[in-house]
């Protein structure tokens, strides 16, 4: 988190003009008095007001806030029915890492210099995938503190 957000909580992303207003009405659900709500990809698109008759570009937003650690997918569940039974495909569930490993924790890492928390990212990723190079972790990763840098092909 602490290399993905560049040191910055959404409240500070945003008031520096860094954060979209699509983006602010996502992580509006998510306010400190909320900090435990989860909610379902849908039920959270809905929430915030995309769809039909409201803003365009969900999936993109939802990405971005994913791909800065602001959001992540706590869990895939199936929705119920009234009679309580599971239907259908399981859905993401969205929550902060916040409510995932608590605010304290979260907050703690801002401390370290996001290039050493970096480093910490390429030597897990090595560890895990030892014939990964260091392009395709860069690529990955990204080269700043905050930035994700990936190479697409284009199909011809």
């Amino acid at each position: 988190m602490n290399y993905r957000r560049d040191g910055y909580d959404f409240d500070a992303l945003w008031e520096d003009g860094k954060a979209s207003a699509k983006q602010k009405k996502i992580m509006d659900l998510y306010c400190d008095d909320q900090i435990d709500a989860e909610y379902y990809s849908n039920e959270l698109k809905k929430k915030a007001g995309f769809g039909k008759g409201g803003e365009k570009g969900f999936d993109g937003v939802i990405t971005g806030l994913q791909m800065q650690m602001y959001l992540c997918v706590r869990d895939f569940r199936q929705r119920k029915n009234k009679q309580g039974e599971e239907y259908g495909w399981p859905i993401a569930i969205y929550s902060t890492p916040e409510h995932l490993w608590g605010s304290d924790y979260v907050r703690s890492e801002y401390k370290e210099n996001p290039i050493d928390s970096a480093k910490k990212i390429e030597n897990h990723i090595m560890d895990m995938y030892p014939i990964a190079t260091a392009g395709q972790i860069k690529n990955i990763i990204g080269t700043r503190p905050g930035e994700r840098k990936v190479s697409i092909k284009k199909a011809k």
